[in-house]
């Protein structure tokens, strides 16, 4: 009898795939490639175990801050060869100061192999003890269609609303913004009269355009340096932030295709993920610029393509992005790396 039941354990070792432990040529992944998050907010994040053999083991994760654990669990991950597997870790997130943020460590590991990430946690108002700086903005928008104005009103971030095309050339001090989605089909040449203003000591910001194109670099007038970045400008400004995924999708929610036509350089508005999201002109200080009010006149104009508006709500990127952009046209640094170091 016990050399048949050692017979029947022979044959099903034969038959039955051997499982081997997690950490032999085990490797962990996240699926998920954004790590930015609210506080007191809920996601699940997805982990890919893939191993040259079927694999089963027990995974744990654990969520450090400060040299203190936040929260913990343990799952089952199991596999074939071709077919890697996955489990899904279920994370709430933990308090933070308003106007604050976090950095936590998320380790997930399984046998000897771990995958760990810097996790940064924020506050939802990213302008939290910051109005009295916003109010010396003097921020003034142009957005016909008015989600842009909608955004700044809910966030309390004080702002006079410019109801014409005219109006945009009338403004003599502040930052300019141009609300998302607005065609340059529809206000030909406005990129043109927004570069003229920045030459004239306005600061502007131009958000992800709806259509359209323009002269790219143009010599009316004719600016200092000339700027176009990929989605890693945004880690120049916040190293915190997400750059070419946020929890939606892709950042980029319009870029400039730069094309040459006759004699002529033309950028176009383009949904291509490889254009350009991002451009900026930098200007000599112009007859209205002010010394003694030099942090608040810069002349630079950027445009920019990231979805700010459109994925305000899903996630802390696009807020904390929009202060750096105001951060950067509302100060007379030269480089991108001192408006980073600024917070």
């Amino acid at each position: 009898m016990r050399f048949n039941n050692w017979m029947l354990l022979l044959l099903l070792g034969l038959l039955v795939p051997s499982l081997v432990h997690a950490d032999d040529a085990l490797t962990i992944a996240r699926v998920e490639r954004w790590s930015s998050v609210f506080a007191e907010s809920e996601t699940r994040w997805t982990y890919r175990f893939s191993a040259e053999q079927p694999f089963r083991d027990r995974v744990a994760w654990r969520l450090t801050a400060n040299q203190r654990t936040l929260a913990s669990g343990e799952l089952q991950a199991r596999g074939e060869a071709d077919k890697p597997g996955e489990v899904t870790v279920p994370l709430r997130w933990p308090k933070v100061k308003e106007g604050t943020a976090l950095a936590a460590q998320l380790i997930v590991s399984a046998g000897e192999v771990r995958h760990e990430q810097t996790v940064w946690i924020f506050s939802r108002d990213p302008f939290a003890d910051r109005h009295e700086w916003l109010q010396s903005l003097k921020l003034s928008v142009f957005d016909p269609p008015g989600e842009t104005l909608k955004m700044l009103k809910d966030s309390d971030v004080p702002h006079e609303r410019l109801r014409t095309r005219e109006a945009v050339d009338d403004v003599t001090e502040g930052i300019v913004i141009v609300g998302e989605g607005v065609s340059l089909k529809k206000h030909d040449g406005l990129i043109d009269d927004l570069r003229s203003l920045a030459a004239r000591g306005v600061p502007v910001l131009c958000l992800a355009s709806a259509d359209g194109e323009f002269s790219f670099p143009s010599d009316k007038p004719l600016a200092a340096s000339v700027q176009l970045r990929r989605s890693d400008v945004i880690r120049e400004l916040d190293k915190r932030l997400d750059t070419a995924m946020w929890p939606t999708g892709a950042s980029q929610l319009r870029g400039l295709r730069v094309t040459s036509a006759s004699d002529d350089v033309v950028a176009t508005i383009s949904d291509d993920a490889n254009a350009w999201p991002w451009a900026e002109w930098d200007y000599e200080t112009g007859p209205m610029s002010d010394p003694a009010k030099m942090d608040l006149s810069r002349p630079r104009f950027i445009w920019c393509g990231f979805g700010i508006v459109t994925a305000w709500d899903d996630g802390p990127t696009p807020r904390y992005l929009f202060v750096k952009l105001l951060e950067r046209l509302s100060t007379n640094s030269d480089t991108l790396s001192k408006s980073a170091a600024t917070r």
